[in-house]
């Protein structure tokens, strides 16, 4: 009964009157692979890795793009002090070395108040490891939202190292609890919401992360609307390069690998796609 109603819809987007609803990743060819063209409102999406392959450098660069194309973005930062979080993106906007950031001080100043006016606000809070819980961003999505300010992109950083809202004896029950709260989060404030999870020992070791890899609990991936890994051998880290992997998703195909290079001494985590298989 409804079909005319979603017709138009879809026209209207066909034809341009319409934005596509998803939060851009900044890069043209993953939004076309992505199903509402961008990080899905209402929807949890996910990077996996092991240790020190790139989570949160990818988290900064993507709630870089959502800023720079004009999205609000509230990231919260639960393992790096939000003082490291905003160097790692002054370094990424301005494209200046992170250890040079004390010799080049006047030109990221200007690089990033350049973009003030066209950028969306983006905000910064951290919250120590094992004690932010759902209920706690909720609180302070609501106070923005008291100021008139509506977010469109929440990252966490990340939510393995959440506290639930009612703690349980099972550790797997406390990691389901948190991940279902923030998704019904994401649903019930619009937003798309980003974050990031470990791999097992097994999937650290792999050459390429799949759904199995998780660590811990298996719930991430049921919960999860869109699983990416992040992947890269010895000699691909060498050269500048990776690999993300479409490991589980509800709303589009999965298996498919983007090959992309990187400057991570700017923290840059994507610097072009190399190609998509």
């Amino acid at each position: 009964k409804e079909i005319e109603s979603r017709t138009e819809e879809r026209l209207d987007i066909a034809s341009g009157k319409v934005p596509p609803r998803g939060i851009s990743t900044g890069m043209l060819k993953i939004d076309e692979i992505l199903y509402h063209k961008g990080w899905g409102r209402k929807e949890l999406s996910l990077l996996m890795g092991g240790a020190k392959s790139g989570k949160t450098t990818a988290m900064i660069t993507f709630a870089k793009f959502a800023s720079l194309a004009g999205k609000n973005v509230l990231y919260i930062t639960l393992e790096v002090a939000s003082r490291i979080i905003a160097e790692r993106l002054d370094a990424t906007i301005s494209q200046n070395l992170v250890k040079e950031l004390g010799k080049n001080i006047h030109d990221i100043r200007l690089k990033v108040e350049a973009l003030e006016k066209r950028a969306g606000l983006l905000k910064i809070h951290e919250y120590a490891a094992g004690t932010c819980t759902p209920n706690m961003i909720r609180s302070l999505i609501d106070r923005y939202k008291a100021k008139g300010i509506k977010f469109d992109l929440v990252v966490v950083d990340y939510l393995d190292i959440m506290a639930p809202n009612h703690r349980y004896n099972d550790p797997i029950e406390n990691s389901k609890s948190v991940f279902v709260d923030m998704r019904g989060l994401a649903f019930e404030e619009d937003v798309a919401l980003l974050s990031a999870t470990q791999t097992n020992r097994d999937g650290f070791k792999s050459t390429v992360a799949k759904a199995e890899h998780v660590a811990e609990d298996f719930n991430k991936i049921r919960i999860a609307d869109v699983v990416i890994s992040i992947n890269a051998t010895e000699e691909e880290r060498a050269k500048g390069e990776a690999r993300l992997y479409f490991a589980a998703s509800r709303n589009q195909e999965s298996g498919i690998t983007v090959f992309i290079k990187q400057n991570l001494s700017t923290m840059t985590f994507i610097e072009s796609i190399v190609r998509i298989e």
